[in-house]
């Protein structure tokens, strides 16, 4: 299969997000309400509205995606300044990697991962986090596959002003 792999465009707001929120409705089937599905889909054109380069590219950050016969079948965001106030300043941050379900098991996932640490080592990280919600347990499988050390430290995710258990995969960033 024929996987081009680029950084992310202007123009890919609505793509990004509507592949974002795709998989959201499998990853998180049974965790999250209806209602939470609902709210991401009825603001989708407002989100890919604000949707820019500069919200994702830069010194500190980078978002690559995956296309398939030019239709993006995966995304990856990352920065070196994460926001999870535990890992501040110490970890470069894996924030989003998501693909399409019907691409998952093909490398994709592990395709986005390198080319984030890649980048993240050129920018001279130590280590990374991974933030995923504790009951995503086929996410978290992954993470341990690659070598993930579970932290101790857990976190509440927020939607909808409830919170959902959030655990952290911490990588060393290996050959600098």
């Amino acid at each position: 299969m024929d996987i081009r792999y680029r950084q992310v465009r202007k123009e890919d707001g609505y793509e990004w997000y509507t592949l974002l929120d795709r998989v959201w409705r499998v990853a998180y089937d049974g965790i999250f309400p209806q209602k939470v599905f609902d709210a991401r889909d009825n603001a989708k054109d407002d989100r890919a509205r604000g949707f820019s380069e500069e919200k994702f590219l830069g010194e500190r950050k980078t978002a690559y995606v995956a296309e398939h016969e030019g239709k993006i079948v995966g995304l990856m965001f990352g920065t070196l300044d994460s926001d999870y106030e535990y890992f501040r300043n110490d970890y470069a941050d894996l924030v989003a990697l998501y693909v399409h379900p019907e691409y998952q098991g093909m490398g994709i996932g592990t395709a986005l991962r390198d080319i984030f640490i890649e980048w993240a080592r050129g920018k001279h990280a130590d280590r990374f986090v991974i933030g995923v919600l504790k009951d995503n347990t086929k996410a978290r499988r992954v993470y341990e596959s690659w070598g993930g050390t579970l932290s101790e430290h857990e976190h509440d995710f927020v939607q909808m002003k409830v919170g959902y258990p959030e655990v952290f995969y911490t990588f060393e960033i290996q050959g600098k």
